[in-house]
């Protein structure tokens, strides 16, 4: 069994992975994992380039429903303190990012891309809304995706309580 720690650090690392075949399968070229130079690059995972626009990208990936069995609303992209745009700036990028949905339970992906400018700015955070209103204004690059790579132990098992809730 694995702990905590160990269950969102090998969500996250498969979720970086997958974003980089994400995006070349949506267009992107030049993609690399900013990690491989650096261990955790700050903000961006991933540079990219599509039609001449440079992309540094955040990637984060998490359960699509939370522990409690509802929908995990938001991910939190940048933590207070990071200066994003100096970073974005020593690349000549633009800000943007990969937010990853996974049920474990049924080895099921959705991922969406974004920039920066396209979330609210909430002063310490930027905040990837994720409610189904929400990622309408995202481009898909995975709608509900069968992955047999997604572990079940890396499940939070809210899933199995999301079931039990009637669906609003």
């Amino acid at each position: 069994m694995l702990t905590e720690r160990e269950r969102t650090g090998a969500l996250g690392s498969w979720g970086e992975v997958k974003a980089i075949a994400l995006l070349v399968r949506s267009g992107f070229s030049n993609v690399r994992d900013m990690n491989a130079s650096a261990v955790n690059y700050p903000f961006g995972d991933i540079y990219a380039e599509r039609t001449g626009v440079r992309y540094l990208i955040g990637v984060k990936t998490r359960n699509k429903y939370q522990v409690s069995g509802q929908l995990n609303p938001c991910y939190n992209i940048r933590k207070k303190g990071a200066d994003v745009l100096a970073i974005a700036n020593r690349h000549n990028a633009r800000l943007a990012w990969v937010a990853n949905q996974v049920i474990p339970e049924r080895q099921l992906v959705w991922s969406y891309f974004g920039t920066i400018s396209l979330i609210e700015d909430r002063g310490e955070r930027f905040s990837i809304p994720l409610r189904a209103s929400d990622t309408s204004k995202y481009e898909c690059l995975a709608e509900e995706e069968e992955d047999v790579s997604i572990r079940q132990e890396w499940s939070n098992g809210g899933y199995d309580r999301s079931r039990e809730r009637p669906l609003l």
